[in-house]
């Protein structure tokens, strides 16, 4: 019997199971919870994940749920969900690992002989290869942030940065950040898996407290994914045109102090305009955030009166 880590894979049922990816500092494991549920019909595999922030709950809960809600004599192949990547992170509520700090979307491929997330990245690759045929990667702004509903795809001449694309088109979004070149978000898990052949998209959705409508957003996406692999019923959407943006500027609080939105994200900006601002407790402003460049996407920007140090990602633009 095919099984993914302990879940076994059962023609017409749903099953659980864990990943085993370490072992906690009193020898008892770390298991990642697996959601599996394969159809009655033959048809590819999906992974789709959540958590691999440990902040950022909305993936988590959607995957939850679209399990739960999935109809198996509608599907076509195998649906393989992980709510949370980064359990010690997800455990912390925090972005980075407190383990070893490490942010572990930015330490793909890892290494088998390296700190705990290096070798939990390490373990995540190789079984997603070894066993997906398409990936999909919930993420948010997290507790600290908030991203309108947008999807990410990594650029490069091959077959699976080009099935990536075609899949990224079909899933509901209007706006794809697709990047290229070396960049800031190198060592993302999607960057290695698409380089070991599995298309794999990235999508952003809310920040902070999850939502009903982060929820539907989540849901929407990788229902459309599947239908557009048809592995479920129904239309894949696809848009008249796409807002496809190629560079990421992120923008850092040079202060520590309260952050004061100006806009609201989602909007097109254009240089110089007003981002936000971090003003003390005395309600001085202390630095404005500005805008780089024409046409910019605003895709993040910290919630209003967020407590913000030093240092603090607190805004990201994309521009074509």
């Amino acid at each position: 019997m095919k099984t993914i880590g302990t879940a076994p894979v059962i023609t017409g049922k749903k099953t659980k199971g864990y990943l085993q990816v370490g072992s906690d500092t009193d020898g008892s494991p770390i298991q990642i919870p697996l959601l599996v549920a394969a159809g009655n019909q033959d048809g590819p595999t999906v992974w789709v994940q959540g958590g691999i922030h440990g902040d950022e709950f909305g993936g988590t809960a959607s995957i939850i749920r679209f399990f739960q809600e999935l109809d198996l004599d509608d599907l076509h192949g195998t649906f393989v969900g992980v709510p949370v990547v980064n359990l010690p992170s997800y455990k912390a509520r925090y972005r980075t690992s407190p383990i070893d700090g490490a942010n572990l979307n930015r330490i793909f491929p890892g290494d088998p002989k390296g700190t705990y997330s290096q070798r939990l990245a390490h373990t995540l690759l190789q079984t997603i290869t070894d066993h997906a045929d398409y990936m999909l990667d919930l993420h948010s702004g997290g507790i600290g942030l908030h991203v309108p509903y947008f999807l990410i795809c990594r650029y490069a001449e091959t077959e699976a940065s080009e099935k990536s694309m075609w899949l990224a088109e079909r899933m509901g979004a209007e706006v794809i950040w697709r990047v290229e070149g070396i960049s800031s978000t190198s060592g993302v898990g999607t960057d290695s898996v698409m380089k070991n052949g599995v298309p794999a998209v990235t999508i952003e959705v809310g920040g902070g407290n999850v939502t009903e409508e982060h929820e539907h957003l989540y849901k929407e996406a990788i229902g459309n994914a599947m239908k557009a692999l048809e592995m479920i019923s129904g239309e894949a959407p696809v848009q008249k045109q796409y807002s496809v943006y190629k560079e990421g500027d992120f923008l850092f609080a040079g202060f520590g102090g309260l952050f004061v939105p100006a806009v609201q994200v989602g909007s097109i900006l254009n240089q110089g305009d007003l981002i936000g601002s971090i003003i003390n407790l005395h309600g001085e402003v202390l630095e404005e955030l500005r805008c780089s460049a024409d046409n910019a996407y605003l895709a993040a920007t910290g919630h209003r009166y967020w407590p913000t140090h030093p240092g603090q990602l607190i805004a990201e633009t994309y521009t074509s």
